[in-house]
């Protein structure tokens, strides 16, 4: 089923109602999987447009919320910085399209 995906949270701070009403979605479907990184199982969750990973994987999802028309999935986001690799929290407000 295709989903209308927003972000929840930009560098680790919760967005607005106001700016998550405003925010443009990703179309995809939403997958959970689970991966081996080094050596180790990690759950995630991936939004796949067409055939590609639309949106960075939410890493080790929970679920937040459900309704008849949405979904909602917290977890973290995995961000390369100058500093490095870091984690931010990330939440997903999945809605039907």
């Amino acid at each position: 089923m295709l989903l209308c995906v927003v972000r929840v949270y930009r560098q680790g701070r919760k967005l607005s109602e106001a700016e998550l009403r405003a925010a443009v979605g990703v179309v995809g479907d939403v997958r959970t999987q689970i991966v081996q990184i080094n050596g180790k199982a990690v759950r995630q969750a991936v939004c796949m447009g067409g055939s590609k990973e639309s949106l960075p994987p939410l890493i080790e999802p929970q679920l937040t919320g459900i309704s008849p028309l949405a979904l909602g999935l917290e977890g973290y986001e995995e961000a390369h910085t100058a500093e490095g690799i870091v984690f931010y929290r990330q939440g997903w407000w999945c809605r039907t399209r």
